[in-house]
């Protein structure tokens, strides 16, 4: 099965959006989304075979993770259809956009020639290509300091219910309600956590127009 294929599923599209907040046993994917674990399994098994998930054994359970960056672009147009697909990208995006700078004025055609649009054609080619390597060495870059971010957690906390809202807040969540609905928490106990994280200086709570968010303190 190839990527596309893969999650062009909503389920396993919902099974990805939950690997990529922690890593889960099958049992945890089907109480957080409400499937029956043989189905989970059958999503899981189409998602390792296109390369996206892996697994191993953790005593008599099997833990699913995302074990790589998987860069996909797909570009429709009245000229085009391409899917390209990338895995983890380290190229450096400061000489990449230098490049691009001087391939830039390429485009600004001052005839119309076919040969000199042509040129223009294979350069704007270029440049797509570049644009698509930049994006993806920030997005691995983005991850490793995320997974940095998370180290220094596992050095500040030693609860098991803390550790997890810190990463959720660490992967974008702001909310105690949205960390306890991803979760399955009850919220009071979210609040309670967020409460004492707070007295010890790592949150700090914000109020924006009528809500109520939650940052990590940066400091």
């Amino acid at each position: 099965m190839n990527i596309l294929d893969a999650i062009g599923n909503e389920s396993r599209r919902k099974i990805l959006e939950l690997l990529a907040k922690k890593p889960c046993y099958v049992s945890e994917i089907a109480y957080y989304l409400r499937m029956a674990p043989k189905v989970v399994i059958e999503h899981l098994e189409k998602l390792e075979s296109a390369g996206i998930v892996r697994s191993v054994e953790d005593g008599r359970r099997r833990y699913y993770y995302i074990p790589k960056n998987v860069h996909i672009e797909v570009t429709i147009s009245p000229h085009r259809f391409e899917v390209h697909v990338s895995s983890d990208n380290t190229s450096n995006p400061s000489e990449a956009l230098r490049e691009l700078e001087s391939k830039l004025s390429y485009l600004n055609i001052k005839s119309d020639s076919l040969s000199e649009v042509y040129k223009a054609l294979k350069v704007a080619e270029d440049i797509c290509t570049k644009f698509s390597a930049i994006h993806g060495s920030i997005i691995s870059k983005l991850n490793e300091l995320t997974e940095l971010i998370l180290e220094e957690v596992e050095k500040i906390v030693s609860d098991d219910l803390e550790r997890l809202i810190l990463l959720a807040m660490t992967k974008g969540m702001k909310t105690a309600i949205e960390i306890a609905e991803c979760f399955k928490i009850p919220y009071k106990e979210v609040e309670r956590v967020l409460e004492s994280l707070r007295v010890r200086g790592l949150v700090r709570r914000e109020i924006i127009g009528d809500e109520e968010i939650w940052m990590l303190e940066v400091r």
